[in-house]
Formats: structure tokens, C-alpha cells, sequence
């Protein structure tokens, strides 16, 4: 709702300006309205929106909320000059105008493209300059993260809902692999034994549709295969007694009121040699300091800490038992995309593990041992006032594959 627009400004010195031309605008397309397909362009204050519409949708704004904006419906050019000049007149000219691109590389807050960059401020500044105004124009990014980082409680529990999903299936996966098999049949076999469970429980959850989380979904890599890193695809290498194992899966699910969300969640197995009833100690430390790093990490994670805090706290356990470093960021944001907007869990270098990670915000952690025979784990922690807690059952122990030779 443009409230919640409206929300993110902090002063009366301040508005943010959304072009929106046949949905062009994902975040307004999303949170606002849909059904605006000409021109239409969003002036969002400290305290009201201004939106101005072109005639042909002129039918479709009964779609908005009307309590909290102003509409005008312009014709032409000189209508829509007359209207904002309008409009910026009752708001007192802002100074400082905010524009939906990013300065973080960030492709969730990199909405606006380079020549509505251009209109946009041509125009605005051609309005100010009119009246001998001043304005200045920066990045709308940390209004876009107020927005879109933050979870309602049902949106919570929808994700606890397709996150224990998610676990569910990956451990029936892990108990159905057979010796001799390989990356792919494994992969393949966890899209089969994914579908087959979501056809059975989608109506319990009123889910209406679902999908892999993402194109290459799952990763299965065995073995030597660890080393590869966590976005190579399944290979024809052979899974082994005395072999590792690691899953990197989600799910993608829309559900009977339209929300879509996603999970991103990594298990960690091991195929017991004919001698074996428990993995061997190298493996069994590569399992535990895991599971500490994560351990460690949920604890720390609170609204208001760093990103690059927890990275340090999680990625400095993996180094202090003489592990290489892994090559990849510690966690991001997860659940309305499967790397989603807001803090990145990573090195302080990083623009986005300078943001604080915030309440309801869910994030993940994914810290890697990047050896032969490796392996990594990847929870999805939902952090809150009192702390941080797993969406769904931790992996605390390692999945022992045996007897399906």
C-alpha cells in the first residue's frame, strides 16, 4: 500500500518519485497497483502520495487506495507539468528527491532504468528551476529495503509452513540415494520426489502453484565435487561409499492469496563405508564446525547488527580450525526471492554488510568447508527483538547413507 510508501520518508524536505510505465516499476507493481499499464507517475511525501494518471487508465484507479494519495488524470505533457508543479507547490519544493536505482549492485533496489533516470529528472528539474528551486536526487535503496525486507506474520508462517516442506523433502532425498548414482540421477530424483509431495499436500496449505526456487535447482555435488563451490552444476561423478554429499534446494510456492515466496536451504550427508556405522572424524569435524559457526551466528544475530558482524563471527570459526576460507558471502536475505533485498551477511568490505539486519527480516546462513569430502549447511534464521530462531528443525546431525548398495 503507498502507506507504507509514505512510511519509509523521514522529513517534509524529502519525496521519492516512481515512473511506472506498463509495470515497469516492479515495487509499485507489487505493493501498489497493477492494472495502472500508461504512464503513471507516483509522487510519495512524508505524509501523502501524489500520483498522477494518464486518461486511458483513468477506469483503473478505483484500484488504489484513495485515503492515503491525491490522483490527478493528465492528457498530455503540459497536463502532467501543471499537475506536479501542483503538487510540489503544496509540498514546498523538497530539496532532496529520491529515485528507485541503486549504489549498492544491488538488482532488488535497481528498478528505474537509465533513461526514466533521465526523464524523470529533466523534468523535475525543469520545475524547480522554473520557481528557483534547488534539488538534489539520490537513491531511494534503504526505502526500498524498509519495504520489502520486513515480513508480516503471516507471511512468518507461510515460510515456516514451505521451509519444514523443504526439510521434509530433502531428507527423504537423502534416505532414497542408492550407491552408483550420480549427481544428476540425484538431483533428478529430488524434483521427482518434489513433486510428488507437493501434489499430495499443496490443497492442506491452499499453495496453488510451486516450482524449483531457481533454474539450476537443486545443486548436488559429491565428494571431490565439493570443492567446485556452491553454484556448479550436477555432474555424472559417481556418489561412493566414503563420499560427502550436499544438497542446496528451495522451493518456490504461491499460495491462495498471492503471496509468493521462496526457501534456500543446504543438507549435509555422508555414505557409511561396509565397515562403517558412523563417519569417520575428519568428516564428523567438518559436520560439527558447521554447525557451530551457525550456532554462533544465530546468537549474534539481532535487529540492528551488521552484516558484516555476523559474517566475522560465523566465517571466523570456519578459519580458527584451519579450514580455507569459503569464496562466498556468509548468508543474505531470503523469502520473497531467494536472494532477496536488504543486509548481506558478508566481509565489512561490502556496501550491503554495512546494512543492519532488521526485525521480521529472515536471512540466511551458508558458511562452507570448501575441501574435498566437505561440505556445507544453509538455515534460514527469522530474527526478532528476542532473538534469532530457525524457521524450521536445524540439521544438528549428519545424514549416515548405508545398506543401498
Amino acid at each position: 500500500m503507498l502507506k507504507d510508501f509514505c512510511n519509509t520518508i523521514k522529513d517534509d524536505d524529502t519525496i521519492w518519485v516512481i515512473d511506472n510505465n506498463e509495470n515497469s516499476d516492479r515495487l509499485f507493481t507489487k505493493y501498489v497497483t497493477d492494472k495502472l499499464f500508461s504512464a503513471t507517475y507516483v509522487i510519495v511525501s512524508k505524509s501523502i502520495a501524489y500520483i498522477f494518471v494518464h486518461k486511458l487508465d483513468e477506469g483503473n484507479i478505483k484500484v488504489l487506495d484513495k485515503d492515503n494519495c491525491n490522483i490527478f488524470i493528465y492528457e498530455n505533457y503540459n497536463e502532467l507539468h501543471e499537475y506536479i508543479t501542483k503538487a510540489l507547490v503544496k509540498l514546498n519544493y523538497p530539496k532532496k528527491m529520491l529515485l528507485s536505482y541503486t549504489t549498492m549492485s544491488d538488482n532488488n533496489t535497481d528498478i528505474i532504468t537509465h533513461s526514466s533516470y533521465l526523464k524523470i529528472s529533466k523534468l523535475f528539474r525543469r520545475i524547480y528551476k522554473e520557481r528557483g528551486k534547488k534539488l538534489s536526487i539520490s537513491s531511494s535503496q534503504m526505502n526500498i529495503y524498509e519495504i520489502i525486507s520486513k515480513y508480516n506474520t503471516k507471511e512468518i508462517e507461510k515460510l515456516k509452513i514451505l521451509a519444514n516442506i523443504t526439510n521434509n523433502i530433502l531428507e527423504t532425498s537423502i534416505k532414497n540415494i542408492k550407491a552408483g548414482q550420480t549427481e544428476i540421477d540425484i538431483s533428478n530424483n529430488t524434483i521427482d520426489i518434489t513433486n510428488n509431495y507437493m501434489e499430495k499436500i499443496k490443497k492442506d496449505y491452499d499453495i496453488i502453484d510451486y516450482s524449483m526456487a531457481w533454474d539450476i535447482c537443486p545443486i548436488v555435488l559429491i565428494g571431490d565435487n565439493l570443492q567446485k563451490g556452491g553454484h556448479a552444476l550436477p555432474s555424472n561423478n559417481k556418489i561412493r561409499p566414503g563420499d560427502t554429499i550436499y544438497y542446496d534446494f528451495g522451493i518456490k510456492a504461491t499460495f491462495k492469496d498471492g503471496t509468493t515466496l521462496y526457501t534456500d536451504m543446504q543438507r549435509m550427508g555422508y555414505f557409511l563405508k561396509d565397515n562403517e556405522n558412523k563417519a569417520p572424524k575428519e568428516v564428523e569435524k567438518v559436520f560439527t564446525t558447521l554447525v557451530t559457526s551457525i550456532t554462533k551466528g544465530i546468537d549474534a544475530m539481532k535487529p540492528g547488527v551488521k552484516g558484516y558482524v555476523i559474517d566475522k563471527i560465523v566465517r571466523g570459526e570456519i578459519l580458527n580450525n584451519n579450514y580455507p576460507d569459503y569464496p562466498h558471502a556468509t548468508g543474505h536475505p531470503v523469502g520473497k526471492e531467494v536472494h532477496g533485498a536488504g543486509a548481506l551477511i558478508s566481509y565489512k568490505g561490502g556496501k550491503r554488510a554495512n546494512l543492519a539486519l532488521i526485525e521480521n527480516g529472515i536471512y540466511t546462513l551458508e558458511p562452507r568447508i570448501n575441501i574435498k569430502n566437505g561440505g556445507s549447511i544453509e538455515e534460514m534464521i527469522l530474527v526478532t527483538n528476542n532473538g534469532a530462531k530457525p524457521l524450521c528443525n536445524r540439521q544438528l546431525e549428519l545424514y549416515l547413507i548405508k545398506g543401498k548398495r
